[in-house]
């Protein structure tokens, strides 16, 4: 999967995270659009979801459309293992 977009929704979440966590989750965005296939973020197929990893924490989803991952969520990994 070589294309990528964050979607408004997750910034929206994105805004409600600790400051240090917005920074790491940043951070990781900008490598998952320069390099998705960057080792550090495990980026993986969960189901019907892609999941790549903020931190040992954190998680970030994704729904694919028509060819492309469509960020929508950031959150702390019990929350994302309830979403998958």
């Amino acid at each position: 999967m070589n294309n990528h977009v964050v979607h408004d929704d997750f910034w929206e979440v994105y805004n409600r995270l600790p400051q240090n966590v917005q920074r790491s989750t940043r951070r990781k965005i900008e490598l998952l659009l320069e390099n998705p296939r960057h080792p550090s973020l495990y980026l993986k197929k969960v189901g019907r979801l892609w999941s790549a990893r903020i931190s040992k924490q954190y998680r970030i989803l994704a729904r694919e459309e028509e060819g492309t991952l469509v960020w929508y969520w950031v959150g702390k990994h019990d929350e994302y293992m309830r979403q998958i």
